[in-house]
């Protein structure tokens, strides 16, 4: 039986604000298999989500409320204040970009802590006001990603499993409504991003099109950084697509949405399409037929380690990912993890990766037994608890 992480001192009350995102599940698997008392209030966007939280913390009496994304709280601040008055401290874990949902600076008094997934995003946002910021990874859920339903085959040589990004650029541009003149620059500044991005969207923006960005500063500030995300969102989708298309050679197996079929048939290069796989029913079992399972981060949080780099080894599969700084805090390279250092550098990787077996298990193995050691939910939720403690 796995051993799980201790905690120094007596578990906290934890009142956990529920959602449909994917790290929720997790969470609360995680907590109950530590032990920790837990209530659970499922946001909605309506007034009766406030009432029932606050009932709920007068009956549960929690040590701190946990929340993903900042969910449940108001751009004013009002939510925080009540829970300062109640005496009840928040820890907010966002898993995405911050500025999406905290954009305003937060009150000294207020009662909060910040966890971001981003090791970039802790600078900003202590910008923001909050005085408690942490870095904290994403993690994996090592009963649902575990080897035990099967071993290790070799059914696929490569495959890729995540979104295009299409369909968050289209509601991105729904809940927009930019300008017209803005829609006919985000594809050509996503393009330029993709190349280039060291330099923000609205510094491209301002060398391609001087009247785009006048329009762009006539938003209020919530539409300038959808905006912003808008292309992020396409350069990501093109840095995506053009890091697939080298997994070609390799005949390989992609799972996602319908645009891989369009624009990966374009090539005339034989490979298997599914479409979408259930997180936990599914996608432990095809992790561990494919050879390389290959990853790319998105651009806009170029440093954040993603969710594949730690589910694809915790179950006994051999992942192959982009290079980063934040990569190497968590892994060691070269033992723990393989990366690549660019588009240009895919394919040879995959192919001196396809021809080592055994170094592929090796490293497999080797970042199997890291993250059971220090990369779990279980961890992560140990190292929240104990922040909270301390400032709290």
């Amino acid at each position: 039986m796995r051993e799980l992480p201790r905690y120094d001192g007596v578990l906290p009350k934890v009142l956990l604000v529920g959602q449909d995102y994917f790290i929720l599940p997790e969470l609360e698997r995680a907590m109950g298999r530590l032990g920790i008392p837990c209530a659970k209030v499922d946001f909605r966007q309506e007034p009766a989500f406030l009432k029932k939280l606050f009932d709920t913390v007068a009956r549960f009496g929690p040590d701190f409320i946990l929340t993903v994304n900042h969910a449940g709280l108001d751009g004013e601040g009002q939510v925080l204040e009540l829970l300062r008055k109640c005496g009840v401290p928040l820890a907010s874990w966002f898993v995405d970009k911050h500025d999406m949902f905290l954009r305003q600076r937060v009150s000294p008094n207020a009662l909060l802590a910040v966890f971001t997934w981003d090791p970039d995003g802790v600078k900003p946002i202590r910008e923001q006001g909050v005085a408690v910021v942490e870095h904290l990874p994403l993690a994996a859920d090592p009963e649902t990603f575990n080897p035990a339903s099967g071993p290790v085959t070799s059914e696929y040589r490569t495959a890729f499993v995540g979104s295009s990004w299409n369909r968050k650029i289209s509601e991105n541009i729904s809940a927009g409504a930019f300008p017209a003149s803005l829609l006919e620059q985000y594809q050509a500044v996503g393009a330029q991003y993709e190349q280039n991005p060291q330099v923000s969207p609205v510094g491209l923006l301002a060398r391609r099109a001087a009247s785009s960005l006048l329009e762009l500063e006539r938003l209020e500030p919530e539409r300038q950084l959808q905006y912003v995300r808008l292309v992020q969102l396409e350069a990501t989708r093109l840095r995506r697509l053009r890091c697939v298309e080298q997994l070609l050679p390799f005949e390989p197996a992609i799972v996602g949405d319908e645009f891989w079929k369009e624009a990966l048939g374009r090539h005339g290069l034989p490979f298997t399409w599914f479409g979408r796989m259930h997180y936990e029913r599914e996608l432990p079992d095809f992790y561990r037929r494919v050879e390389i399972n290959f990853n790319t981060t998105s651009l806009q949080s170029s440093n954040a380690v993603n969710q594949r780099v730690f589910d694809i080894p915790a179950c006994g599969g051999f992942v192959l990912t982009d290079a980063t700084t934040g990569l190497e805090r968590l892994f060691e390279p070269d033992v723990e993890v393989a990366t690549y250092a660019g588009v240009d550098d895919i394919r040879g990787q995959v192919q001196r990766w396809l021809e080592d077996a055994p170094g592929r298990n090796g490293i497999a193995a080797a970042a199997q037994k890291r993250i059971l050691a220090q990369h779990t939910y279980e961890h992560r939720l140990l190292t929240l608890c104990g922040t909270m403690r301390s400032h709290f």
